[in-house]
């Protein structure tokens, strides 16, 4: 009778760890998932692939679901990746929170809201696109920063109309808030003779310097990034003394829950720190660039290079700076 009720106690403990119970004797119960929203205004296809991948290497139950657009009325997300002028206004209208990275100690601090409202991951550059016959024909020595552009009188330049978008009008307060707005000025209306017309889109200056209607173009690495292949007629220079870009940022809504935040600043850091990030980004020939290139255990981009829009980054102030430059350059006899 005893060895029968033994039998009895064996055969029941094992059904019940094949129900499950086993890991809660090992002490490992099963993961919660927990979910967190991001919105990010980035191209959806490499938005939703860089969410993929996180949630594919993540083991600690939490998911990432990425949302293209904020509707009127609803709950806020809970993370933000957009350009730093979309983080400026959303800081503005009282929709951000601060937090407090551990990486923040690494970033350079022009990278970062100083209170702690956005954080920089990864660039998009201005650059020069060069037409490899005309290098060739001038010495490729000869053109390597934008003091360059002013000294060839021989030059055809191709450049997107500044007045048309957002990274146009970054530009052109980057420019600004690096050179002074009178010298940037005096600048643009330097090589304006050189302009033979403003495009209306990125990819007008792209074909026209790649088939040689164009000496060199203006553009963003993002633009051209993709079509940079061995017999690509055109090779892409950043300038020497630095350039403008536009720094894309990581922030966290304020409606963001205690209990979310701390999941919130585990993927902002993974976005900060992850290689596979960098992975993603190549893959889909975005051409940013990233704050740590080489890993967040070394050096960070040189900060001094890059240029950015911090003066101009309201609607007004930038309305008037692009006026100035329409009636001064673009317009001027």
């Amino acid at each position: 009778m005893l060895r029968m009720l033994l039998l009895a106690l064996v055969t029941a403990c094992s059904l019940l760890a094949t129900a499950g119970c086993g890991s809660e004797a090992e002490g490992k119960p099963p993961v919660a998932t927990r979910t967190l929203r991001l919105y990010s205004e980035l191209d959806s296809s490499f938005t939703t692939d860089l969410v993929e991948s996180f949630n594919k290497t993540n083991k600690d139950g939490l998911k990432v679901q990425f949302l293209g657009e904020l509707k009127a009325g609803e709950t806020l997300p809970d993370v933000v990746l957009a350009e730093q002028r979309t983080l400026y206004g959303l800081k503005q209208q009282q929709k951000l929170q601060p937090a407090k990275l551990a990486l923040a100690s690494r970033l350079p601090a022009k990278l970062q809201d100083k209170e702690g409202y956005w954080y920089g991951v990864f660039y998009d550059p201005a650059v020069l696109l060069v037409n490899q016959y005309f290098a060739r024909t001038i010495g490729q020595s000869s053109l390597k920063g934008w003091t360059d552009l002013e000294n060839n009188e021989k030059l055809r330049i191709a450049m997107e109309n500044l007045s048309d978008s957002n990274s146009t009008q970054n530009f052109l307060g980057s420019l600004a808030d690096s050179m002074g707005e009178t010298t940037s000025l005096n600048y643009l209306w330097n090589i304006n003779r050189f302009v033979g017309q403003y495009a209306k889109f990125p990819f007008t200056s792209i074909r026209m310097t790649a088939v040689g209607d164009a000496d060199v173009a203006i553009t963003r690495q993002s633009y051209v990034f993709k079509y940079l292949e061995n017999k690509f007629p055109a090779y892409v220079v950043h300038p020497k003394e630095g350039t403008p870009v536009n720094l894309y940022c990581v922030g966290l809504f304020k409606d963001c829950s205690a209990e979310q935040k701390k999941a919130a600043l585990q993927f902002m850091s993974w976005l900060m720190s992850s290689d596979r990030v960098q992975a993603v980004a190549q893959t889909h020939n975005t051409g940013y660039m990233f704050i740590f290139p080489r890993g967040v255990d070394a050096k960070p981009v040189d900060a001094d290079k890059l240029w950015l829009n911090t003066s101009y980054l309201e609607a007004a102030k930038q309305e008037a700076l692009t006026n100035r430059w329409l009636e001064r350059v673009r317009f001027s006899k």
